[in-house]
């Protein structure tokens, strides 16, 4: 058993036991429509079809299922938690509330949140029926200084 088989479990586990840490403050999560639903279905399909054809010992087993369960918990937790929001990017994974310069809130099939600041531009879809949470929720938690714009 070589110092690998070992790490990346570990590793893989960490990540995956931070990503259930973001689900379970999740406060209100975005919208997952069906091309996302059907994407992350056949993603997760094709990285099990590997795991289980090419897999030779069971330790590449172990590692297929926390890759997989760790991708669907990444795809999860994106929304709103009390600290801020909560992304699917690597580079920022949380946006807290003081970072939030300018927000755009509009609402049609979906709630369209746009966020600005010094982040990337990022842009979360709620529920119909979440908006007046989701508007409440940014009234109380952005800073004075920070523009909400609502459409």
């Amino acid at each position: 058993m070589r110092i690998f088989d070992i790490i990346i479990p570990i590793l893989l586990l960490v990540l995956l036991l931070k990503q259930l840490k973001y689900i379970k403050k999740l406060i209100i999560p975005t919208r997952k429509s069906y091309i996302q639903i059907i994407f992350v279905l056949i993603s997760v399909i094709i990285l099990i079809s590997i795991t289980y054809f090419y897999g030779n010992k069971w330790i590449h087993y172990i590692v297929g299922v926390l890759a997989s369960s760790t991708y669907i918990c990444m795809w999860i937790k994106q929304g709103i938690n009390s600290k801020g929001f909560v992304s699917m990017y690597r580079y920022k994974e949380t946006i807290s509330w003081n970072e939030i310069e300018k927000v755009i809130v509009t609402s049609s099939k979906d709630v369209k949140v746009k966020l600005f600041g010094d982040f990337m531009e990022q842009t979360f879809y709620f529920k119909n029926g979440d908006y007046e949470k989701v508007l409440t929720f940014l009234k109380e938690n952005l800073p004075k200084e920070a523009q909400l714009q609502i459409n």
